[in-house]
């Protein structure tokens, strides 16, 4: 479990980044986190990874650092490598032998449907077959924890749409804890086992509550009322209007 007690971590002249805050997150859900910019998501994300420290509070993170995975809205990939070359780095920078990292790294490419590109380089790759990439060169760590910031942003909307689905069905087989950025309401919430919501600047959480949906997402769920109103509760919160 992952636990949050009185955290906080203010950014000096800007007033931003996250309040006083106690979350906990259980192991294998899916949590998405929404706010306006500068309430605290991607502090919490770095916070969580330890790539900050807390300027108040105690943050009790179990996961060893080499089994968190971090996926970015840019997919970060070194230009000189290709496709194969990227997703197998990690593994040999740990000491693994390069056929059997080729070996882990040709599966997963196979199983995000992107095998045929492995010998690309990644400026001959669309977007979404970049951000496949990522994903597959952090799935090969087999992390415990997978934070996600905003990893669809620059996607058109059916390709968000397709990779959410995809990567909702790796979780289902996979059970990482799941943390996830996303300006997107609709797409927090048909993702994410459970939403928590940042208001304010320095952000504090203004709701924290479980999906309406089922384990299985369909597009048909994103039209459910009760995932609708959903929506609304939460629109009505990020626009700083009312209360959940």
């Amino acid at each position: 479990m992952i636990r949050l007690e009185g955290v906080s971590k203010i950014y000096p002249g800007t007033g931003t980044g996250l309040g006083s805050t106690d979350l906990e997150f259980q192991p294998g859900e899916w949590v998405a986190l929404l706010g306006p910019s500068g309430s605290g998501k991607s502090t919490l994300l770095r916070l969580v990874a330890g790539l900050e420290s807390p300027s108040t509070g105690s943050l009790n993170q179990p996961h060893r650092r080499d089994r968190i995975g971090f996926v970015f809205q840019d997919a970060a990939l070194l230009p000189w490598l290709d496709v194969l070359e990227n997703v197998t780095l990690p593994l040999i920078l740990k000491g693994r032998d390069r056929k059997s990292a080729q070996e882990l790294a040709e599966r997963e490419l196979d199983r995000l449907r992107i095998l045929p590109h492995a010998k690309s380089k990644p400026h001959e790759l669309s977007g979404g077959i970049r951000m496949r990439v990522s994903i597959a060169r952090t799935l090969i760590q087999q992390p415990e924890l997978i934070l996600l910031d905003e990893p669809f942003a620059a996607l058109d909307e059916p390709i968000r749409i397709e990779l959410g689905l995809e990567l909702r069905e790796l979780f289902s087989h996979l059970r990482p804890t799941i943390l996830m950025v996303t300006h997107s309401i609709t797409e927090g919430l048909w993702l994410s086992d459970r939403v928590v919501v940042l208001q304010g600047q320095p952000g504090t959480v203004a709701l924290d509550e479980r999906s309406t949906l089922g384990p299985v997402r369909t597009l048909a769920g994103r039209g459910d009322p009760e995932f609708l109103s959903m929506v609304e509760r939460c629109f009505v919160l990020l626009k700083g209007r009312g209360n959940p």
